[in-house]
């Protein structure tokens, strides 16, 4: 069967929005004046639900960002928010860090894609590997480079 071309075109935002009403019917939606738009509304990792944010710019067609509102991010008893893997860490404010879901160096996101159908279950499955890391310490859900801030600096000593 031939591809058909509008799978290959950049999605607008209309379209963002309809898959993310029919996937995720609980998130709200919100325009802000810079042009980025969010959709807020709860996943469940393992143990239990996460209020986050999704934040995208359809004019500056960056991957979206996922944000964890509620409960926050919390490092490991005992550990430091640099501890936490997988994160497009804030130092000004480690407790707001982005979840790193993807590799875009990779391209393993494009304006082509949904972000209901990739981002938000990729921010799902994040919060299920962060609940085990929690219990074990141990990051199951795999990853490219450093897996924490921690851990770079770590290699960057030796």
């Amino acid at each position: 069967m031939k591809a058909l071309g509008y799978h290959n075109r950049p999605r607008k935002l209309a379209n963002q929005c309809a898959i993310m009403a029919r996937l995720w019917p609980s998130f709200d939606y919100s325009v802000h004046e810079d042009g980025c738009v969010s959709w807020m509304g709860k996943v469940r990792g393992f143990q239990q639900f996460y209020k986050i944010a999704v934040i995208w710019s359809p004019v500056d067609k960056d991957a979206p960002c996922v944000m964890l509102l509620d409960p926050k991010l919390k490092p490991r008893e005992g550990g430091s928010f640099e501890d936490i893997p997988h994160l497009w860490f804030n130092v000004k404010d480690p407790e707001n860090s982005a979840l790193c879901l993807f590799d875009p160096e990779q391209n393993q996101w494009d304006d082509t894609m949904a972000i209901a159908e990739t981002t938000v279950f990729w921010a799902a499955r994040w919060l299920l590997y962060y609940e085990y890391w929690h219990l074990t310490g141990e990051w199951f859900g795999g990853g490219v480079g450093h897996e924490s801030i921690a851990k770079a600096k770590q290699s960057n000593v030796h």
